[in-house]
């Protein structure tokens, strides 16, 4: 079987939102199917990228764009996914970020319409801030009526769809992301100190992971005296920001810098608390990975958080991201701090629950069916 992967991801050479289609990719590679993948130009190497080749994965790289309405003049007269047409797939998964993603590619969709190759198209974010107008939902609409499946990554995130659509999907599945571990053990506890070790671990890009709201919510009054350290990882275009928004609100003294570590189980051996004021999420591999290691999460209740965290038992869900209601959920859990462990455990639980059930098998499975 020929298998093409494509996906839309362009900002950071990889993210934890490419692990689903990227371990499905190595699982069709071991069954002996043909697969090819289209991928944005990376500015550097990518280990993973560089695996998929190893175990004969084929890349076409397409060129990456400034003007994202040049891109879209230009493109509806040249396909940047002709090569991976040419080779007459027989099953395509895109790999998409938002609906939106689907307005910026006019030559996919007319691709898609001139193949005979099953489609199949993952979301991996949405957003109520997402609003298409008329035009954006009609290609959005007639790529998903081209689709023979689509997948969400979590039920929040399948129903707004629908609602930013005005449509039902009749062939649709909610299926998480996958951590890229090879057991799903839980961590042991850090050694117990006074200071309460938080870790932020999340690309640094505001807009989208809220370290505004983070950091204006560690910095009220009641913080100043508590015995406490914020640990910030990841790197990512708003890092400067990030830095000045910590000395404009004097927390020069309680936060880290940590920059960017490849195997997440790290952050965990020495952080107890994953805090992060995503504005909005498909559902969070980051938050995902730290729940599997045993460890608590305060996050807002966007995306899928809440499809995995109950309150106060296996984590703590702000009711927005806005720094009182983000305020309000660090102070339940600062005064629950002697319980971290247990809820802790009840995370890993809870996590291992989303895990159950081999998200990589059942893609696929959808690739399989005829």
């Amino acid at each position: 079987m020929k298998i093409a992967f494509i996906s839309s991801v362009f900002g950071e050479p990889w993210a934890g939102s490419e692990e689903l289609w990227y371990q499905s990719s190595l699982r069709c590679l071991e069954r002996g199917d043909q697969v090819m993948a289209s991928l944005f130009e990376m500015p550097c190497s990518c280990s993973q990228i560089e695996n998929f080749q190893s175990h004969g994965g084929r890349v076409y790289w397409r060129k990456r764009f400034r003007n994202g309405r040049l891109h879209i003049l230009k493109h509806r007269y040249l396909s940047a996914f002709r090569n991976v047409f040419n080779s007459k797939p027989d099953v395509v998964i895109i790999s998409l970020g938002s609906l939106m993603d689907l307005t910026l590619y006019p030559d996919l969709l007319k691709e898609l319409q001139e193949t005979t190759a099953r489609v199949i198209l993952i979301f991996q974010f949405n957003s109520d801030c997402l609003i298409p107008d008329a035009n954006a939902r009609a290609m959005i609409t007639s790529y998903c009526h081209r689709a023979n499946h689509i997948i969400f990554v979590s039920e929040h995130n399948y129903l707004l769809a629908e609602r930013q659509l005005a449509m039902k999907f009749n062939h649709v599945s909610v299926i998480s992301n996958t951590v890229p571990y090879d057991k799903y053990e839980i961590l042991a506890w850090p050694e117990t100190n006074d200071t309460l070790e938080m870790a932020c671990a999340a690309r640094l890009v505001v807009q989208e992971k809220g370290h505004d709201i983070l950091l204006e919510s560690l910095a009220q009054p009641q913080w100043r005296s508590r015995d406490w350290r914020l640990n910030i990882f990841g790197s990512g275009c708003d890092e400067e920001y990030i830095r000045q928004l910590v000395n404009h609100f004097n927390l020069t003294d309680k936060a880290m810098f940590c920059g960017h570590v490849a195997d997440s189980r790290e952050i965990w051996k020495k952080n107890k608390i994953m805090v992060m004021a995503s504005r909005a999420e498909g559902l969070s591999l980051a938050s995902l990975e730290a729940m599997i290691c045993g460890r608590v999460c305060v996050v807002t209740d966007v995306g899928g958080h809440n499809e995995v965290i109950a309150d106060s038992q296996s984590g703590f869900l702000a009711e927005a991201p806005h720094p009182k209601y983000f305020g309000r959920a660090l102070e339940r859990a600062w005064s629950m701090k002697e319980s971290l462990y247990d809820i802790g455990k009840s995370a890993h639980e809870a996590a291992l629950r989303v895990f159950s059930e081999d998200s990589v098998s059942r893609i696929v499975s959808l690739i399989e069916k005829k």
